[in-house]
């Protein structure tokens, strides 16, 4: 496993949700703003399916990704007991 980047993923993610939770506490966030939400979650989704599709290239493999590449696994939401589960309305 790439330690390396498995950490940093995950740590991308958390810096984001702690963010996203400090605004909610201080009611940054109303009601209508659920879509400012969605972008904010989406990007931690993006470091979460990262960290997860990556973990097993190397260093090399990863900076060799084309755009394309990198943003497909960044939306490829792992089932992390199987197979995996495509695209944004994939999961509803």
């Amino acid at each position: 496993m790439n330690t390396a980047t498995v950490d940093f993923d995950l740590g991308e993610a958390l810096i984001h949700l702690q963010d996203l939770v400090a605004e909610l506490r201080a009611g940054k966030i109303q009601n209508r703003d659920e879509p400012a939400v969605a972008v904010q979650l989406g990007h931690v989704l993006d470091h979460i399916c990262l960290a997860w599709n990556c973990k097993d290239m190397s260093p090399e493999q990863i900076s060799n990704l084309t755009p394309e590449e990198r943003e497909r696994l960044s939306n490829t939401v792992p089932k992390f007991y199987g197979g995996r589960v495509i695209g944004e309305f994939a999961l509803c």
